[in-house]
């Protein structure tokens, strides 16, 4: 599979939004909401059909209102994030070792980037574990196919597997697909440390409808991207970001496939993960307070 098919994460605070399973300290919670979406997704459409979520739907649909710790979290008045005044690590993704210490390397720059904004909001900053392995799932508290890059239960897990045969493939598209995923994956991190998740999980076990359910991963998948983007805005100038790495990146964040219709099309993609980039400031990833058409 071309790894810019989908950016394959999983959030196991907020299992439901991705279909993980989780056997940590939030399991009770956690087995509930997978529970529920399997049996919603059980009546999602196949991933060759041409219908949107949405468009032919009968079943009933309850929407409460986001909650405040989503749609006016303290993260979005932080204003620019500090740069951590990091280069683009130099590893190439040629062996598991490479690999892996390139990502090692990015998450102590994101570390740098992300505490003094996550401790400004008013919220105890933790860094995030990273396990990166080579072509198949490792035991974590989330089930995930092989192949996958997710955030589950504090830690990140990369496979290198798919960023070695892109490597291989586009050294420039897979370099830039690398920071794109490890910023995503830390996203959804942020989005742990910030509240993010307990308050979407309290909205999704009170909500109706396999459409509904959707739109609101697909909202909080958008922001992890758009926190992507934020970082490397603001280390933009150490990275540093050339105007031939920038086209490589914008074709890259553009041209993602979203069969499951969980993470948003393309354009949308794009969109936010641009959106952050300008702006190198979380208050342009509130994913939670547009209209539909923009998480679509």
């Amino acid at each position: 599979m071309n790894p810019r098919g989908l950016i394959a994460t999983c959030a196991a605070a907020a299992v439901l939004l991705t279909g993980c399973t989780s056997k940590n300290s939030v399991s009770d919670a956690d087995a509930a909401a997978a529970s529920e979406v399997a049996k919603a997704r059980a009546g999602l459409p196949s991933s060759s059909s041409t219908t949107s979520p949405g468009d032919d739907s009968t079943a009933p649909v309850s929407t409460p209102p986001l909650p405040a710790a989503v749609t006016r979290n303290p993260i979005y008045a932080v204003g620019k994030l500090p740069s951590a005044r990091c280069a683009e690590p130099a590893y190439e993704p040629t062996s598991l070792a490479n690999a892996r210490a390139y990502f090692t390397q990015y998450v102590a720059c994101l570390n740098k980037a992300w505490a003094p904004a996550i401790r400004t909001a008013g919220f105890t900053f933790k860094p995030p574990k990273l396990v990166v392995v080579l072509g198949q799932s490792p035991s974590s508290p989330c089930t995930v196919d092989d192949g996958r890059d997710y955030y589950c239960g504090g830690t990140i897990y990369m496979d290198a597997a798919t960023h070695l045969k892109l490597y291989r493939e586009d050294p420039d598209e897979a370099r830039a697909w690398m920071a794109l995923e490890i910023g995503h994956e830390y996203g959804h991190h942020v989005q742990a440390l910030t509240g993010v998740f307990a308050a979407m999980y309290d909205r999704e076990v009170k909500l109706n409808g396999v459409d509904a359910h959707l739109e609101d991963t697909r909202r909080m998948e958008l922001q992890a991207s758009c926190y992507s983007g934020v970082y490397i805005g603001a280390d933009r100038n150490y990275f540093p970001v050339t105007s031939d790495w920038l086209t490589v990146w914008g074709l890259v964040i553009r041209t993602t496939i979203d069969d499951e219709h969980d993470h948003g099309k393309g354009e949308n993609h794009g969109y936010w993960t641009t959106a952050g980039f300008d702006a190198a400031s979380p208050g342009a990833c509130n994913t939670y307070t547009v209209a539909s058409s923009l998480v679509g």
